[in-house]
């Protein structure tokens, strides 16, 4: 039996290192790869990496598929992004760097805090992507896509929870981010940090109220949601915004 034990904990340790080795050189040859102009290998390892999708019996890919929907578009975004930044070899690496943590810090975290950063970064790391090829872009594809960042994004906050409506809930999130997308996408806003990659302004308008709304969703769930916390969230939020649109320069751009 003991020797059973230990042989289960170093598989376990075997496991781990290939794991962890496995998701130090995905960044590193994301990176390589998207120096080959056009980056479709890079795109592509990215979308292999996920072959255990496809490991179990085919009744489990669709659910392993939408589980795993958050981690795709993080990989997709950050391939994108280190494009986009090829005028400089630094800011690539930085970028493959923030990848990794993304691989090896957060993506592990099952904790209902942790799961809510995870889909805070990849609602925005996707947005920040879109929106910086949205100029080639038809105006289909990127409201197609901001649905599908909002379903993500919502589907993987409410999945931690016991909730009976996960697919209309996200469902929701998405059609109101197809909204709000249709309207910023003709008032495209942009903060120029100096840097390859800009940051769009719907980006940060979505973290707010994303942040708000996933905040009142919790405190619904464990039972703690008051009058003050509602009347502060909301406060804190609206201001938050204020600032963001206050600061903007709404020159129209049809």
């Amino acid at each position: 039996m003991i020797d059973l034990l230990r042989a289960k904990a170093t598989r376990t340790r075997v496991s781990n290192a290939i794991y962890t080795g496995f998701n130090l050189l995905l960044p590193v040859a994301v990176l390589l790869l998207v120096r080959l102009d056009p980056p479709y290998l890079a795109f592509a390892i990215v979308i292999l990496s996920k072959w255990r999708i496809l490991a179990l019996r085919p009744r489990f890919w669709w659910p392993n598929l939408k589980a795993n929907l958050a981690d795709i578009i993080v990989g997709l975004s950050a391939v994108a992004l280190i494009y986009l930044a090829s005028s400089s070899f630094t800011i690539q690496i930085i970028l493959a760097l923030l990848y990794g943590v993304w691989l090896l810090v957060l993506k592990p975290r099952s904790t209902q805090h942790g799961v809510l950063l995870q889909a805070g970064v990849a609602q925005v790391v996707s947005l920040v992507a879109l929106f910086n090829f949205s100029v080639i872009l038809p105006e289909f594809f990127v409201l197609l896509a901001c649905g599908l960042i909002g379903y993500v994004s919502a589907r993987h906050v409410v999945s931690n929870y016991e909730e009976q409506y996960i697919e209309l809930l996200a469902t929701v999130w998405g059609l109101f981010m197809v909204e709000l997308a249709w309207i910023m996408y003709r008032w495209t806003n942009v903060y120029n940090l100096g840097l390859p990659v800009k940051i769009p302004q719907i980006a940060l308008v979505m973290l707010v109220i994303g942040f708000c709304a996933a905040r009142m969703y919790d405190f619904s769930k464990t039972n703690k949601l008051t009058k003050s916390m509602l009347r502060g969230t909301v406060v804190f939020g609206a201001a938050l915004l204020a600032i963001i649109l206050f600061f903007s320069s709404w020159d129209v751009t049809v």
